[in-house]
């Protein structure tokens, strides 16, 4: 037996069984539980089995820590399982459990809606990755910076329109994961998404013409690069669907239930989910800017402060999606993606080596060493969050002193973040886009974290006893 299905067979046994399950998932480094019954999952034990770096239970979901190997696990876990990918288990199954529900309350429902957020966007990780990596091969090969080739180069053209593809056609891309979350039909939702950046609309939006839907007013949006809208008409078509499904004879509903569906989606989207979800999008971006503008600095530095602890918590992840938003609405972010996606994990890399210097046993060198490729190569810094930080209080203050200094250079120098890439070394390439000094003044605030926490280890940091 393999190490990725033996870990799979244990965490299955452990979080209740396949019949416990609602909804797998996973981001890429932790396997995503929704379970029907969380009081069925044994936390403590999971922790124990090999492989596993640790357990958190955030939003609702029972979060398996695996690190870079998670994808393999999560295969595993289809395999033993028969479940099709982030697709849920009959429902019918729930007689079969206990009745220890979570109780209906204010915390449930923000819980939820940074779940759905979470399974809406965490299979899309992988594209927002080749945006980050294709948009800086065109910006330093274009007028940007190295100035090798014009923007009207075919070479440059080759780069730059797939991240410019994956952004404009985002709604259509999370109509498929929203409908695969939600239950409803994954190609009625995409054909509605698609019709939201159909060419003919967005240009009369450019135009400033107007659009009706059965004679009721559309607003006139640009929805391209969106995520909220489609996320909230996944969610309704759903209700849409049951309905007609329940009153429609089984004789013409192959017809009647496409049809219908679309057909009462239609003024739905565009006169109503459409105009709330880019509202709140917009809204949630004037949030986010809006605590820069007024705390600037001071904002960037106590955020690169507490980052790395926000993230093992758990507690970063609502803050996380709320700046992605920002990120893909206006195409920048300063605030927290900067911090987020590049300095916290070069601070990280800081820090594992210079626990691999200072630590005395070989053993743990050796697991500083795995720490250190894992969040060098692979941009995964859970084992070093949960290994090192969370059971070293000196290990912790380096974070935090590290983060603030770095965090506060950020802001200082007002550094922004333009697309979404990898959590590695490579991350430098998410301030890609702007100028070129802002280019070099987030590398220097990515080297202030790593030499920072690479140094205060170096001053601070000593073995515990109860490590």
């Amino acid at each position: 037996m393999n190490k990725e299905k033996r870990i799979a067979e244990q965490v299955l046994r452990l979080v209740g069984g396949k019949e416990n399950i609602s909804h797998v998932f996973h981001c890429m480094t932790r396997l995503r539980f929704n379970l029907k019954d969380n009081g069925l999952a044994n936390l403590e034990k999971i922790k124990e089995v090999e492989g596993v770096y640790g357990v958190q239970v955030a939003e609702g979901e029972i979060q398996v820590i695996i690190g870079a190997g998670v994808n393999s696990v999560y295969n595993a876990v289809l395999d033993l399982t028969g479940l099709e990918e982030t697709e849920s288990i009959d429902e019918n199954l729930d007689s079969m459990l206990t009745e220890n529900k979570q109780k209906k309350n204010i915390k449930w429902f923000i819980n939820g809606i940074f779940s759905i957020f979470s399974s809406c966007l965490s299979p899309l990780v992988p594209l927002f990755v080749v945006i980050g990596i294709f948009n800086m091969i065109a910006v330093l090969i274009g007028p940007q910076f190295l100035n090798l080739v014009g923007e009207e180069s075919d070479i440059y053209r080759n780069f730059y329109w797939v991240g410019q593809t994956i952004l404009y056609f985002l709604p259509v891309l999370v109509g498929y994961t929203a409908s695969r979350k939600f239950g409803s039909n994954t190609l009625i939702t995409m054909v509605i998404a698609c019709m939201l950046i159909y060419p003919n609309f967005v240009s009369l939006v450019g135009e400033g013409g107007s659009y009706t839907v059965y004679g009721i007013p559309a607003a006139a949006i640009e929805y391209s690069s969106s995520l909220i809208p489609i996320i909230l008409i996944a969610w309704i078509q759903k209700y849409i669907e049951k309905f007609l499904n329940k009153y429609i004879p089984d004789v013409i509903k192959v017809i009647l239930i496409p049809c219908g569906t679309i057909a009462i989606m239609l003024p739905l989207s565009f006169c109503i989910l459409g105009p709330i979800g880019n509202y709140l999008g917009v809204g949630l971006g004037n949030l986010i800017f809006g605590l820069y503008d007024i705390a600037g600095p001071l904002e960037t530095m106590l955020f690169g402060a507490f980052c790395v602890i926000l993230t093992g918590t758990g507690i970063s992840r609502p803050i996380f999606f709320i700046a992605m938003t920002t990120l893909f609405a206006a195409g920048q972010e300063r605030a927290v993606m900067p911090i987020a996606m590049v300095v916290n994990n070069f601070i990280v890399m800081g820090l594992d080596l210079g626990y691999i210097i200072k630590t005395k046993s070989a053993k743990k060198k050796q697991f500083g060493i795995t720490c250190f490729i894992s969040s060098i190569l692979g941009g995964v810094s859970e084992p070093s969050i949960f290994g090192i930080i969370f059971n070293n209080k000196r290990a912790m203050l380096t974070t935090i002193i590290s983060g603030a200094v770095s965090g506060l250079y950020l802001g200082i120098m007002n550094v922004t973040y333009y697309s979404f890439g990898p959590s590695n070394i490579l991350g430098v390439v998410g301030f890609f886009g702007g100028t070129q000094m802002n280019f070099i003044h987030g590398c220097i605030a990515a080297g202030i974290g790593f030499i920072a926490a690479l140094i205060v280890m170096l001053l601070i940091y000593r073995d515990e006893k109860s490590e």
